[in-house]
């Protein structure tokens, strides 16, 4: 479960820019991808205990 709550890797933004796709899209993906991390991890972790 920790690991399928784990966030995009952040390299993925530095392999967009370098081979000419869109950056700042990447970008915005894997923070949103934190987020939800942030938020669903410990929502998952609390149903899984009950």
């Amino acid at each position: 479960m920790a690991f399928a709550g784990l966030p995009t890797a952040s390299s993925a933004y530095v392999l967009a820019a370098r081979m000419g796709y869109d950056g700042p899209m990447v970008a915005a993906l894997v923070t949103v991808s934190t987020l939800m991390g942030l938020l669903s991890l410990p929502l998952a972790m609390a149903l899984a205990g009950r």
